[in-house]
């Protein structure tokens, strides 16, 4: 039984792999529970680039412009708050009346309290998609427009269920991810180097990466994965080690590893 003196995750060695803008917390708190970490971002956050990008750019500017036309503002991550508010601020300094701002994560949440932007939410932060779609305000959506802040391409989940409750919904896209080019067997050599039990990823592009990287020595590793959703399609890839988190969010990730731990 661990003890406040005695860290509780002394026997787990785990890869992080979030952008190295957005591990700093994790792999802070990891350590203070005794894990070994090792970081490797399996993706990269970049902002969209003219020409190759001109069209996104421009509709993403013409919504923005327009945004006091919007009921509902949804900021999907940090990210998108960094390069959406920005973007925003352009065209209004002095934010909109009767925009009602939405935040999936707690740190999303936090990045806009941080700009001075009330989130209609956060009194019971919306962690992921479902989540916030149970909030009851965005239950009967009819005639309404909602726009979404996000990276370039990604889930359309969200947008869908908008949409069948009535909303009109449109996407700003201000940013996009990429993935590193890593060497196969230099990147499989550090971690068998390392001794890594755990793989941390927090998005199925994430996971999808990694099995595509190592193809079928990925399957050796035990994963970490932020959901039902993540966790089905690890599954699907042919994972047989998985420990399911509550969300992508660092308390959510500890749990889930001291759960492991202790079962």
């Amino acid at each position: 039984m661990a003890t406040a003196s005695q860290p509780d995750l002394a026997s787990l060695r785990v890869l992080v792999t979030r952008p190295v803008e957005r591990s700093a917390e994790l792999v802070a708190a990891l350590t203070a529970a005794g894990a070994k970490v090792l970081t490797q971002p399996l993706l990269n956050i970049a902002p969209l680039t003219a020409p190759h990008h001109e069209a996104e750019l421009q509709r993403s500017r013409q919504l923005f412009m327009n945004l006091d036309c919007y009921q509902h503002l949804i900021f999907i991550s940090v990210n998108a708050v960094s390069y959406g508010i920005e973007a925003i601020e352009q065209f209004w300094p002095q934010w909109p009346v009767g925009v009602k701002v939405h935040a999936i994560g707690a740190a999303t949440a936090a990045a806009l309290a941080a700009r001075h932007i009330d989130v209609d939410t956060v009194d019971n932060v919306a962690m992921n998609s479902e989540s916030l779609l149970a909030t009851p305000v965005l239950q009967r959506l009819q005639g309404q427009k909602v726009l979404i802040v996000r990276g370039l391409g990604g889930r359309e989940y969200l947008a869908e269920q908008l949409a069948a409750r009535g909303a009109q919904v449109d996407y700003a896209e201000c940013y996009q991810r990429l993935s590193p080019a890593l060497d196969r067997e230099q990147f499989h050599t550090l971690l068998r180097r390392q001794d890594i039990n755990i793989v941390c990823v927090n998005s199925g592009e994430t996971l999808h990466y990694f099995h595509s990287l190592l193809q079928d020595a990925a399957l050796s590793y035990r994963v970490l994965v932020p959901g039902e959703r993540v966790a089905s399609l690890a599954v699907a890839l042919g994972f047989t080690q998985v420990i399911q988190a509550e969300n992508a969010g660092t308390a959510a990730t500890l749990a889930a590893l001291r759960g492991f731990v202790n079962k």
